[in-house]
């Protein structure tokens, strides 16, 4: 169905730019040339229903080998910024080195380069104490580096919560600018969060949350209020029914906020319009 001409303008707040392109075009190993993830890019969002208003996309290079990529992207294409960080899963890619080139991206792109991450603790594959504790160490570091910034943070969680919890409360200010990404946790996990940053903390919804057997996040979603949701993707991961099997993408954002409207039984308007608003607060753009 296609949407009314009035609804506010959406933003991917989350998505991986450089992934999405491999997986729809088959290309394996390296990144194919800087001139053809352009030309990608530009025949990709061409071919999105105009009606959805796709506006924007924050794409996240969060392992070393795909920083070029996405600086590329935000170098060229007006509407994709960028966050850059060390994902938990790649914490053995962290040094002084890894520091200084990502605080190097910031500096080149200081319009663009918008939030540090995506960062945090994910103990699902994780069954060796040592592995634990240097992805503490990292998360540790780039809070602290986030913080000392003002950037906002990209947090990952999963199946870490307590310790999660526990590093941010220690390392951020309360006003800290914070989005929690594709949150799959508790509403425990996701209250607590919104009761330990009050004002900046956001927490963001995937496609994830229009799949048949999610309903304990559909549950997530009724009880976090819409002025602390952000809708993003995560793309090239859970495409949204009925997209699912498919390559994620930023304009299966709009069927996010179908689902998000269905679930609080608020007009799909007024969840585009505070999830834009939202977006700002936490990311300026």
């Amino acid at each position: 169905m296609a949407a009314p001409p009035s609804l506010a303008g959406f933003v991917d707040t989350h998505t991986h730019l450089d992934l999405i392109m491999k997986r729809m075009k088959g290309f394996a190993g390296e990144s194919p040339a800087t001139t053809d993830a352009n030309a990608w890019y530009t025949s990709f969002k061409s071919a999105l229903p105009k009606e959805q208003m796709f506006e924007k996309a924050i794409t996240v290079g969060c392992s070393v080998d795909t920083f070029d990529a996405v600086e590329n992207f935000i170098q060229n294409q007006d509407d994709v910024y960028g966050a850059f960080g060390i994902h938990p899963l790649n914490a053995a890619d962290w040094s002084d080195e890894t520091e200084a080139r990502i605080k190097s991206i910031f500096e080149r792109n200081p319009a663009k380069a918008v939030a540090w991450g995506e960062c945090g603790l994910d103990y699902h594959y994780c069954d060796e104490p040592e592995e634990k504790s240097k992805q503490r160490d990292v998360f540790v570091r780039q809070l602290d580096i986030a913080a000392e910034l003002g950037l906002p943070l990209v947090v990952h969680t999963r199946e870490a919560e307590e310790d999660t919890l526990a590093l941010m409360s220690e390392h951020l200010p309360r006003d800290q600018r914070i989005h929690v990404h594709c949150f799959t946790s508790s509403v425990s996990m996701a209250k607590s969060l919104l009761d330990l940053f009050p004002t900046n903390l956001c927490i963001g919804f995937t496609g994830v949350i229009t799949f048949k057997n999610a309903s304990g996040v559909r549950d997530v979603v009724a009880e976090v209020p819409l002025d602390r949701i952000l809708l993003e993707t995560d793309g090239p991961y859970m495409a949204p029914t009925p997209f699912r099997g498919k390559v994620a993408h930023p304009g299966h954002v709009y069927y996010v906020a179908q689902k998000v409207s269905e679930v609080k039984g608020v007009p799909l308007e007024e969840v585009l319009a505070t999830c834009r608003a939202n977006t700002t607060r936490v990311y300026g753009i």
